[in-house]
């Protein structure tokens, strides 16, 4: 019998090694060999391809869809793709000082939290 973390291991190789479908924003958890995959995709079609890439892994038994479809629109950035750059400008820009600041995105806008000299 396959482990949870195995098979989450599984699945999210198989995610990001999959060219067809944009797997940066999708969280994997395993309970009792039932998959939970939640976050961001930019498509229906990358929300269904997720599913049918976690139910061919062995030792899946149920498969929870939660992923949420954001099509971006213009200038429009998912909120993960805001955080991430925002943790590694303050990295580049405040080598010393990032680790003291906490970065939290909600329909992109962002708040920096924490103590700098």
């Amino acid at each position: 019998m396959r482990t949870d973390s195995d098979i989450q291991r599984d699945v999210e190789e198989e995610l990001n090694w999959d060219p067809d479908i944009d797997a940066k924003n999708i969280s994997v958890k395993v309970n009792d060999g039932v998959v939970a995959l939640t976050g961001f995709v930019p498509s229906y079609t990358d929300k269904y391809a997720a599913e049918r890439i976690a139910k061919r892994i062995m030792g899946v038994k149920a498969v929870a869809n939660d992923l949420e479809v954001k099509i971006a629109t213009g200038s429009d950035r998912p909120d993960p793709d805001i955080a991430r750059d925002a943790v590694e400008r303050l990295q580049r820009d405040l080598p010393y000082s990032s680790k003291n600041i906490k970065v939290t995105v909600r329909n992109s806008w962002i708040t920096l939290e924490g103590d700098v000299d």
